[in-house]
């Protein structure tokens, strides 16, 4: 049976869901960064407010530090050096593991430059159940009824969901008749879940984002997390998570 590769995206959580996933101890930190440096396992650095990502590694780390190879152009170094929020997302044990740093400072590491950057105070990991992003194309995706006007229940807009996963959803922002910008919330939104049912769930826009497909095209998203969801919510997203996991394992053993 295949490995499935986990992909390298920004995990977005609500404050009481990050706390699920939380690693807080020192030396926890250290011991789970200095094995993916072991390993050579992939870096995703993500800077520019999440916009602008390069693929790098973690060379070495203990409590007292982590080291980063640097980015192959040193205009992008320059840009992350300047930067107050970094997010990395890597893999521990075929679990996502994600972190942020406030700055990172351009040095030497083994005469090859390298970021320095002081050991995170917390780190998110994430087994596999806990959590499941579907990517999809349009043409299939889930679609997220969104009531834009709370006093007015009956002015719905249909928006298509291109990752979903427990913590929340990224949305398609062209042509969906409402603009999402950070910052907002939008209460009673459903999204129906095949075979599971029908999520129920208020969202908060955390961050917009533009990626660019096959044809080169640039297509923006906003990532949403689901605020305080309750507990039929989390209920149907673990089921459909289960069932989604398990279609992907038939699919990966024939």
């Amino acid at each position: 049976m295949r490995t499935k590769e986990i992909p390298l995206k920004i995990e977005l959580f609500s404050s009481d869901q990050e706390n699920e996933f939380l690693i807080t101890n020192p030396k926890e930190i250290a011991s789970i960064l200095a094995t993916i440096a072991q390993r050579k396992s992939r870096v995703a650095l993500y800077y520019n407010e999440g916009n602008s990502m390069v693929l790098t590694m973690i060379l070495a780390a203990d409590e007292n530090g982590v080291w980063i190879d640097a980015a192959s152009n040193p205009l992008d170094n320059r840009h992350i050096e300047r930067s107050n929020r970094i997010v990395f997302v890597s893999t521990h044990n075929q679990a996502k593991v994600q972190f942020i740093a406030s700055s990172a400072m351009l040095g030497s590491y083994e005469d090859s430059p390298a970021f320095l950057l002081a050991l995170p105070r917390k780190l998110l990991r994430l087994q596999r159940r806990d959590y499941y992003r579907l990517v999809a194309p349009e043409t299939h995706a889930l679609k997220c009824v969104i009531r834009p006007v709370p006093d007015q229940a009956h002015i719905t807009h249909e928006i298509t969901v291109m990752d979903i996963s427990i913590g929340g959803v990224a949305l398609v922002c062209e042509a969906s008749g409402i603009e999402l910008q950070p910052g907002m919330k939008y209460e009673n939104c459903e999204i129906e879940l095949p075979d599971v049912g029908t999520v129920e769930a208020t969202i908060e826009v955390k961050n917009t984002f533009e990626i660019t497909d096959r044809n080169g095209h640039i297509k923006r998203r906003a990532g949403c997390v689901f605020v305080r969801p309750n507990g039929q919510t989390t209920k149907l997203l673990q089921r459909y998570v289960a069932q989604m996991q398990q279609a992907s394992i038939q699919a990966d053993t024939k």
